[in-house]
């Protein structure tokens, strides 16, 4: 997963989130002044880890029918949070436990319109079945 700040006013009217798929990739494209360039860093950065460590793997090809894998993540969500529940140079905090992710997003950086599109394309792809946890797999991270 990527996100980004669309440049190229490429978001349809009415909506601030633009999912696309690259080969491999989820980009999520966020229309100006709904998610922060430093927001879209942080978030591209845990996931760069996430991806790479093989703590979560996407499940391509998936839909509503597939069996969901025993790892399938069943919830997860983004959360607006006030700026005093985070450290000073942090945006976004992930809190994962088995079978959920929650990003904790400070305010601001984040309006709740986005937010709630954010969530809308993640309980799809969990209904889905399109993201497998497998950090319990994993303890050399």
């Amino acid at each position: 997963m990527r996100y980004e700040i669309d440049t190229e006013d490429r978001v349809a009217p009415g909506r601030v989130l633009l999912l696309t798929q690259e080969p491999g990739l989820v980009v999520g494209t966020y229309r100006p002044g709904h998610a922060s360039e430093i927001l879209c860093e942080q978030l591209n950065s845990v996931c760069r880890h996430i991806f790479r460590h093989g703590l979560w793997a996407q499940r391509w090809g998936a839909d509503e029918g597939t069996e969901p894998s025993e790892h399938a993540l069943l919830k997860v969500r983004f959360e607006i949070r006030p700026a005093d529940a985070f450290p000073k140079d942090l945006v976004c905090l992930p809190q994962e436990r088995p079978g959920e992710f929650v990003w904790l997003i400070r305010e601001h950086h984040m309006s709740q319109q986005a937010c709630d599109e954010t969530n809308e394309h993640l309980r799809r792809a969990v209904k889905a079945g399109l993201w497998v946890q497998r950090w319990e797999e994993r303890d050399d991270v």
